[in-house]
């Protein structure tokens, strides 16, 4: 079952990959007039030869292409610009290197995405199934240029990968041309990367700017709810039994918390670690005679993955896993057998269960969101709270409650 669950949740994102996104954003159509509304973003997938994009939610979709549009952006996410630009054909992955270079490129109209703009540069990336490319271009120019990287088999030696990093070159050659009495040598590139972060980084010394900073990634939120606790046991003992009565206790529930996104969050999948305040008032399982009854105060420390199933500005549908280390006090525990005693009150005789103050478990986790405000469940399966070799005592715990989260 936890692994039918467990894989179940793990296929969600490539079950919803065909799913709209629509996110607030903008079009810029080819008279320069921007239209504000929602595009279908899809940050995960390569730049994309066409966008989707409505008015409003409930409106038709348009399709718009590098040809009929300028560019388009995402609310605090991205933006992108179309150019006419030539694309190189080689491939960088080893399974497609070719003995020698290849120099092959063709020409098309693309959008690129817009990585840092500046006074004298803008540094932009382009990727497809073969590579990802970094483009620039001066801002007295008319359209961006590639930065060239190479890798491909050498001749004599079908073992070894050679690479030409041209993009080295030329980008000492821009910060020359934008940095008039300031010397750069090429050694001060030998060790510069050919990735999203290192390029940001020259353009911003080219710009005479600071790296820009992505707009944050994480979010707090607090939360009050409805917690219930259940008791039961396994095992041999009377307790156990098909026909045992069991109590579960509602009172309310705190939590707080962090939510980090993959990237932003504009995107589908969550990181969220999470602590909550659960207790329990006369938690208790019943069997004849016998009874385990107990109030608790539990401290549940859980980090989570969450993937929204249905993703909008407006209304996030989520669900996920978690894994869950547990804290506890117990008070006013009842333990053990009530014996009749004729002519007399009933005697009870008390058996000690020792209870463990630590636990771990895992936890089933459901909602929904409408802006700030996110509607939750969570779904504990029970767990262990005892340490006996011929029966256990487990805890469960539900919740359902009401979050802020502080966008």
């Amino acid at each position: 079952m936890k692994r039918s669950i467990t894989g179940l949740l793990l296929a969600l994102p490539m079950l919803s990959m065909g799913q709209p996104n629509y996110q607030k954003g903008y079009i810029v159509n080819n008279s320069m007039d921007t239209l504000k509304g929602y595009i279908d973003y899809k940050p995960k997938v390569n730049t994309v030869p066409s966008i989707s994009f409505r008015q409003e939610l409930n409106s038709p979709a348009q399709a718009f292409t590098p040809n009929s549009a300028k560019g388009y952006g995402i609310n605090g996410a991205a933006s992108f610009e179309s150019f006419n630009v030539r694309i190189s054909n080689g491939s960088t992955k080893t399974e497609g290197l070719k003995v020698g270079i290849d120099t092959s490129s063709r020409r098309a109209f693309v959008f690129l995405k817009v990585l840092q703009r500046g006074p004298n540069v803008t540094i932009y990336s382009y990727t497809d199934e073969i590579k990802e490319r970094f483009y620039i271009k001066g801002n007295a120019s008319t359209a961006p240029y590639e930065l060239i990287r190479m890798r491909y088999i050498e001749a004599n030696n079908s073992s070894k990968v050679v690479g030409a990093d041209r993009y080295k070159g030329q980008l000492l050659f821009e910060m020359r041309s934008y940095n008039a009495g300031t010397e750069f040598f090429e050694a001060d590139f030998d060790d510069l990367a050919y990735s999203e972060t290192e390029m940001i980084k020259v353009a911003a010394m080219i710009n005479r700017m600071q790296v820009r900073v992505a707009k944050k990634g994480f979010r707090f939120f607090v939360g009050a709810g409805v917690g219930g606790t259940g008791v039961k046991y396994t095992g041999q003992n009377p307790l156990a039994n098909a026909e045992a009565i069991a109590t579960a206790s509602y009172m309310p529930s705190f939590n707080v918390g962090i939510d980090m996104a993959a990237k932003t969050l504009a995107e589908r999948l969550i990181y969220r670690a999470e602590l909550s305040l659960f207790m329990g008032k006369d938690t208790k399982v019943t069997y004849g005679q016998y009874i385990h009854s107990f109030d608790h105060t539990t401290l549940y420390l859980s980090p989570k993955l969450l993937y929204n199933v249905y993703n909008t500005t407006m209304l996030k549908v989520y669900a996920g896993l978690g894994a869950g280390a547990s804290y506890t006090s117990y008070s006013n525990i009842k333990s053990g057998k009530t014996v009749s005693v004729a002519m007399s009150p009933d005697d009870f005789d008390e058996i000690i269960i020792d209870l463990k103050p630590t636990a771990f478990s895992y936890n089933l986790n459901f909602g929904f969101a409408i802006r700030k405000i996110e509607v939750t469940a969570m779904y504990t399966p029970h767990y262990k709270i005892s340490d006996y070799a011929g029966f256990n005592v487990l805890m469960g715990i539900m919740h359902a409650g009401i979050k802020y989260r502080f966008d």
